[in-house]
């Protein structure tokens, strides 16, 4: 687990731009999850986003959802400080 940690402090600044190469499509796939959620856009409701990763998905959910309560967990604390930053 300290190996991928210390991969995950490292690659945080880099990693949206890793991820949109490594993934196409990446965008669509976070609008289509959006899109399942079963829930009216006024909807008060809860998120665990586990390996959120730079707030990606966060973002899009307080976005789409703004009365939503997103709570991010990650392994790596350099990634939750750029997904602080993106959601703000």
């Amino acid at each position: 687990m300290d190996k991928i940690k210390i991969h995950f402090e490292e690659e945080a600044r880099e990693f949206d731009q890793i991820i949109f190469k490594l993934i196409p499509y990446y965008h669509e796939m976070i609008g289509a999850l959006i899109a399942a959620i079963p829930f009216e856009a006024s909807a008060k409701f809860k998120v665990i986003d586990l390996g959120c990763d730079t707030g990606s998905i966060a973002k899009r959910v307080k976005e789409t959802y703004p009365n939503a309560q997103v709570t991010c967990v990650n392994l790596a604390e350099n990634m939750i400080e750029m997904a602080k930053m993106k959601i703000s």
